[in-house]
């Protein structure tokens, strides 16, 4: 999979402290996922190494092997 960060996401990258390893290992065996719209998707992943709850990464999908983060979120907790 071929992974695009908009600005917005490498900023919030970096003041949340993720690393794009990070973001990769959410974006390929996340905990789980809520579709947003048709192409729009948030991963998430709780980490081992992190206190800050659950990673996760608002994905558009460009193409079957291509997707563009958005943006990138700590402390995320999943609202049923």
């Amino acid at each position: 999979m071929e992974i695009k960060y908009s600005s917005h996401a490498v900023q919030r990258m970096v003041q949340r402290n993720v690393s794009t390893q990070e973001v990769e290992f959410v974006l390929t065996d996340p905990d789980g996922t809520i579709k947003q719209s048709k192409d729009k998707y948030i991963f998430y992943k709780k980490m081992k190494l992190r206190k800050d709850n659950m990673i996760a990464a608002v994905v558009v999908r460009k193409k079957r092997k291509l997707c563009e983060v958005l943006t990138v979120l700590i402390n995320f907790e999943v609202v049923k």
